[in-house]
């Protein structure tokens, strides 16, 4: 604080702390009045009171503000200090009030009866301890006595134009019952103190010897525009007002533009060290690449050798390749006519075999249908009737045993006799002679299974059987060259198949070679590539470092 602020902070300390001690403050705005004030109201410990105005606040707000002071100065019995100034007048009324609070401590009809009597009963204790009467009129008197110790005054007024003279005189007790304090224009060294505050506390240290000079030129620049008003005044007659806000507003529009200058400066002094320290990255990268352009080079033609070297290998192996799969296409050509000829033979064999099937397949069924008691109604007979006998006696001959009655019924006795039957091996046994000896039988006209079933069932079914192992025989007899045809074609049809797969199986082991190959050829014309754009990249780079 300078020496004129500490005289009016002393002024205005000395006031309030008197009973009944009010303050009216004239100045011009920004001369400091309400700071001093409230430093104070801070240094008495006295509470501050200010009310609060907005748009829609008016004279009933007003006279609630104060029932509000009221309450703190006299109900709570707490030192108050009512701050008010010219800017919160909205109605004149307001200081009609302020005067009659003023002269006689209360504002007439401000409170309600019952808030009266409210405030009398608070009063009452403290009236019987002092031995008063405590009539209503005495309980009144002793709270507004006790709000008008407590309760002080400090009014903040502009003396500019002629609202302060009119209000002065409508309400004289402005005058009449306050201390009057003038705050006369801030003095040169008052301007220089309050400057250098500021700049002390928002300049660096670098700046702090160019301070002082600073602080001399704000104040060289207001009491100029000073005395550049009142030569205007008096030559035009025409009225300037600079106040110390003025030049509040001076020092802080110099600030600000000296923190934006700093802003741009460091700015621009971070910008050239950022671009230093990215010229000797950059230097240092220049190294590196250039060592590593070298080793790329030397890797691109180790790769290009690497590749052609592996395309002759791919060229070569691809025609071995190209030739083995014609060779193998032709091979496979001629096993697939192989193997229709080889069907062609197959099927007519079976052709011939289908012609004896249902012959075989009707006797397999009457053997299946008889029984060892069918036999046994055969092995019964002491003389068999003669075409039973015939026909026993041609079994006896396709099974190679003596054709005689007595023989047939020692093998009716076998247990296997059937099953023998059955699965009598028709290849092996059924030769020419064997089909000679039988056809003894069947050539004759009664060797027929309707006549041999008259006379007996069973024998019926191995008439069928012994016919039809004649049938397939002499139809075997036709197919067996042409098995030994088809064994022969099946032989050589499984050589060659099996060559034919030795060779694919070679051929795809050298396919198989060829890509594995030509996967490691694209490998490595990838990786020439890439190591030729990485090449490509580095020496452009380096172009753009050295320009």
């Amino acid at each position: 604080l300078f020496r004129d602020a500490l005289a009016h902070l002393s002024r205005i300390c000395r006031v309030i702390k008197l009973p009944r001690g009010n303050c009216l403050l004239i100045g011009v705005g920004g001369s400091g009045r309400q700071s001093i004030s409230r430093l104070a109201c801070y240094i008495c410990e006295f509470k501050v009171f200010m009310i609060e105005i907005s748009k829609s606040y008016r004279y009933n707000d007003f006279r609630e503000d104060l029932k509000k002071l009221f309450e703190m100065a006299g109900a709570k019995n707490q030192p108050t200090v009512f701050l008010f100034n010219d800017s919160q007048i909205v109605e004149e009324f307001f200081l009609e009030d302020i005067n009659c609070l003023l002269g006689s401590g209360e504002v007439p009809g401000l409170f309600a009866p019952d808030e009266v009597s409210n405030y009398r009963e608070l009063m009452r204790n403290e009236a019987r301890a002092a031995g008063m009467e405590e009539t209503p009129t005495v309980l009144w008197q002793l709270f507004i006595e006790r709000c008008r110790q407590n309760l002080h005054l400090i009014l903040c007024m502009s003396p500019i134009g002629e609202a302060f003279r009119t209000r002065v005189r409508m309400f004289p007790n402005l005058v009449n019952c306050c201390t009057i304090d003038w705050f006369p224009a801030w003095s040169n060294e008052a301007l220089q103190e309050v400057s250098l505050k500021f700049l002390n506390e928002s300049t660096n240290q670098n700046l702090k010897e160019a301070t002082q000079g600073v602080s001399n030129i704000f104040a060289v620049v207001h009491t100029s525009v000073i005395d550049s008003t009142a030569r205007m005044l008096q030559e035009l007659k025409r009225n300037n007002y600079v106040t110390p806000t003025n030049f509040l507003e001076l020092v802080k529009v110099y600030l600000s533009v000296l923190t934006q200058k700093q802003k741009e400066l460091e700015d621009q002094i971070f910008k050239f060290r950022n671009g230093i320290e990215k010229l000797d990255n950059s230097r240092e990268q220049v190294e590196v690449m250039s060592q590593e352009l070298e080793v790329k080079k030397k890797e691109v033609s180790v790769a290009q050798k690497e590749c052609e070297e592996m395309l002759v290998v791919i060229v070569r192996d691809r025609k071995i390749v190209d030739e083995q799969q014609r060779s193998i296409q032709a091979e496979s050509e001629k096993v697939q006519r192989e193997e229709a000829e080889t069907q062609k033979i197959a099927d007519d064999a079976q052709k011939d075999l289908d012609e004896a099937l249902p012959a075989l397949s009707a006797a397999e069924e009457a053997l299946n249908a008889l029984n060892k008691k069918d036999l046994s109604e055969i092995k019964a007979y002491a003389k068999p009737p003669p075409l039973v006998e015939m026909v026993m006696e041609a079994v006896m001959v396709l099974r190679k045993g003596q054709s005689s009655w007595e023989e047939a019924k020692k093998e009716l006795g076998n247990p296997s006799f059937l099953s023998e039957l059955i699965n009598y091996d028709k290849d092996a046994n059924l030769n020419e002679s064997m089909l000679s000896k039988v056809s003894k039988y069947t050539s004759k006209p009664e060797f027929d299974p309707e006549q041999v079933g008259k006379q007996s069932g069973a024998a019926k079914s191995l008439c069928l059987w012994v016919r039809a192992m004649v049938v397939y025989g002499r139809v075997a007899k036709n197919v067996a060259p042409k098995k030994a045809k088809l064994k022969a074609a099946m032989d050589s049809l499984v050589k060659k198949r099996s060559q034919l797969k030795a060779a694919q199986d070679d051929l795809q082991e050298v396919t198989d070679k060829m890509l594995a190959l030509k996967n490691k050829y694209d490998e490595s014309v990838g990786l020439k590539e890439r190591l030729m754009n990485e090449s490509a990249e580095l020496e452009a780079k380096l172009d753009r470092a050295q320009r």
